[in-house]
């Protein structure tokens, strides 16, 4: 006891000396723990096991399913397209029929609008478009010699290719009629055949909806369970009637502007882009960058320099930005907002599985997805400690 009061007195008397503080402290001697900070362990590791092999099982479904919604895509894209639009205009078709008029009429109607305004678009912006494509040598060479001075890192870039992958022996030779015939009937007709099958599918999913509402309703045997369909599907027509009506008025604005933008900086072919600015901008993010992109390119053509080409582009993102910021959220509301990070994911999902369809389709899979989810595991705004 003696001893340790010996060595405990000069470090009592070192910390009470006012005037000479002493700062025994180093970085080596810091005690820095790495880990984890107050750790609670498993208290069952066989209940971990447990959880682990359920969690595989549902990852093994969720790859298999996946890959069925892969390889039936050319089935699946205008059936889910169909049902959308059925969701979509199912108020409508609704009302409708509460007025007296049979199921079949608003049935009709919504697919010869539909099919009237996919017409009027194609009409629209044909004219353009294959004006474009006469003149595609010549946008070459101007997009060529504006950038020359990417030449040599290209070709550098392209050498450096063909000494690891090799020299790629695809060639397309045009002289065969008969090929090049057989290649694009083989990619137009699968596109016909999905058309044929989205508007049959839309008119028979607008005509028989009473009967499909009472279909999912009754798959449930009580009473909360039937309630809870009723909602779900009330909830998802209400929010995708409200999301993409307002979005294709939003939308068509958008066009408008950028017809009017391409108009007075004198781009060839204002329609064109107007058509394109309005249904790109469907697809969030994504669909606005390419429309920039598209003009830069354009403007490159129509002016002699690089910076005038910069024009369009900004002007287009000023607006864009106003309008996806500022605009969409003040009309749609809070509600029908979703957490920026789950649309890109979607996006980026649906984009990857489906290609360009599914770009389009990823919003409103993500809205339909969120109502339901709300709707079984309701939000709760837990507090969660630092």
């Amino acid at each position: 006891m003696a001893r340790e009061a010996e060595s405990e007195t000069p470090i009592a008397a070192n910390s009470g000396s006012a005037s000479t503080p002493v700062s025994n402290w180093t970085f080596a001697g810091r005690n820095i723990r790495v880990g984890a900070h107050d750790p609670f362990p498993f208290e069952d590791t066989a209940a971990f096991w447990r959880t682990m092999a359920q969690v595989a099982t549902i990852l093994m479904a969720v790859i298999m399913f996946g890959a069925f919604l892969y390889v039936a895509r050319p089935l699946l894209m205008p059936i889910l397209g169909a049902l959308i639009v059925s969701l979509t205009l199912g108020p409508l078709a609704g009302s409708a029929t509460r007025h007296g008029l049979p199921a079949w009429v608003p049935a009709l109607a919504i697919v010869i609008l539909i099919a009237a305004a996919l017409y009027v678009a194609i009409v629209l912006v044909s004219e353009p478009a294959s004006d474009l494509i006469a003149r595609s040598s010549e946008i070459g060479t101007a997009i060529k010699e504006k950038f020359r001075f990417m030449d040599r890192p290209l070709a550098a870039i392209q050498e450096l290719r063909a000494e690891i992958m090799g020299a790629s022996g695809l060639s397309v030779d045009v002289n065969q009629p008969a090929e090049v015939i057989g290649n694009v009937l083989g990619a137009v007709t699968p596109a016909v055949l999905q058309f044929v099958l989205f508007f049959a599918t839309l008119f028979f999913f607008v005509f028989g909806r009473a009967a499909m509402r009472r279909y999912v309703v009754n798959i449930f045997s009580t009473r909360d369970g039937r309630l809870r369909a009723l909602k779900i599907v009330n909830d998802i027509e209400r929010s995708l009637s409200g999301y993409l009506i307002t979005v294709t008025i939003i939308n068509a604005g958008v066009g408008l502007f950028a017809v009017a933008v391409t108009w007075v900086l004198g781009f060839p072919a204002p329609l064109l882009w107007g058509a394109l600015a309005f249904i790109l901008n469907y697809i969030p993010y994504v669909g606005p960058g390419i429309m920039h992109a598209i003009l830069f390119f354009i403007g490159l053509l129509t002016f002699d320099t690089l910076w005038p080409a910069l024009i369009a582009p900004a002007i287009f993102m000023t607006f864009t930005f106003i309008e996806g910021h500022f605009l969409v959220p003040s009309i749609i509301g809070k509600q029908l907002l979703m957490h920026p990070l789950a649309v890109f994911l979607s996006l980026a999902f649906w984009a990857w599985l489906w290609g360009p369809i599914g770009a389009f389709l990823a919003t409103p899979i993500l809205i339909m997805a969120t109502v339901a989810s709300d709707h079984l595991y309701p939000r709760q705004k837990n507090m969660l400690p630092d």
